[in-house]
């Protein structure tokens, strides 16, 4: 099938440049597989946010692999490329802006799942793990729910071999619906919370999710992870309110959309207003977030949109007054 590339357009004009990167993929020299490869990540599929290019380039990236004609140096990151469209497809599937472009990505990413499978049959234990994380993104398109029983086999016998962090392994399974109940007793810190990540509706894991925000999480789980879980399964702020000062005083600035943002943004549904004073919670949360040097640097834009959208002053000594 031929491309008119064009009439389609990525992150920076029309795609006329995209054909020629993709041919670099498999003739280019070193210097022309890293543009091309930065071209997808940062022109084709641009933070995570598709393109009309997009779904014409996960076909060709396809047929690349599937035809073993992809410079070996770029297998990994043409599967990156591939589980990062995929994830764009799940997470935006309830953007209007994207409505007219997700149905063709998902077909396109969704035909590469055959052709990516076997490399993770096949894979070099070091690559296994990368692999079914960007594979497990594939699986999880809803046109391809029949095949994650299939994939969850893979992946666990992957898990057994010891190849890599078993909280990863861990979090793929949960990612494909396996049952992980049986892990929420793990002598691993780590495996315990993505099982229970994989399973908030449990008592135990419920537990175990708002006793882990207080802490530093353990290598293999992230941060935001935790927040989400612990604000999806909490009553209100004020039974997580202890934990979540713990967690945003010790959060970095990069945390305002997910982590320590979240937060704020739960324990401020209506924004603070001085006919409405601060609960003790909330003082305590904001008393919190005065003490963390990260959030206060008055040129970071999206912290201060953090404080402006929960009504309070974006100037640290104006919040360090209302705490008093």
């Amino acid at each position: 099938m031929t491309v008119d590339w064009s009439r389609l357009g990525h992150a920076y004009g029309r795609a006329t440049d995209t054909p020629g990167h993709l041919v670099a993929l498999e003739f280019g020299d070193v210097e022309a597989r890293e543009a091309a490869l930065d071209h997808l990540d940062m022109a084709v599929l641009h933070q995570g946010f598709p393109e009309t290019a997009t779904a014409p380039a996960v076909r060709a990236v396809t047929a690349l692999l599937a035809e073993k004609r992809a410079h070996p140096d770029a297998v990994e990151s043409l599967l990156e490329f591939l589980g990062d469209a995929a994830m764009s497809v799940t997470h935006l599937a309830d953007d209007r802006d994207f409505a007219k472009i997700l149905p063709d990505l998902a077909d396109a990413v969704a035909q590469a799942y055959p052709v990516v499978l076997p490399l993770l049959a096949a894979s070099p234990p070091d690559r296994a793990l990368f692999r079914a994380e960007n594979l497990v993104a594939i699986a999880r398109l809803q046109s391809l729910a029949d095949r994650q029983e299939e994939l969850a086999a893979l992946v666990l016998e992957w898990s057994e071999r010891g190849a890599g962090p078993q909280a990863e392994w861990m979090h793929c399974l949960g990612q494909l619906g396996v049952d992980l109940r049986d892990r929420l007793s793990d002598p691993n810190p780590a495996v315990r919370l993505r099982a229970a990540l994989a399973h908030e509706d449990d008592p135990h894991a419920r537990e175990l999710i708002l006793a882990a925000l207080a802490e530093p999480p353990p290598p293999g789980v992230h941060q935001f992870a935790l927040v989400g879980a612990a604000i999806r399964v909490a009553a209100d702020f004020d039974e997580i309110a202890t934990a979540a000062c713990q967690a945003a005083s010790r959060d970095s600035w990069a945390g305002f959309d997910d982590s320590w943002g979240a937060l704020v943004r739960f324990a401020f549904p209506k924004p603070y207003a001085t006919h409405r004073p601060l609960t003790e919670p909330q003082r305590a949360l904001v008393r919190a977030l005065v003490t963390n040097d990260q959030l206060w640097d008055p040129t970071n834009g999206s912290c201060q949109l953090i404080f402006k959208q929960a009504g309070l002053p974006p100037s640290r000594s104006a919040c360090r007054r209302l705490t008093e």
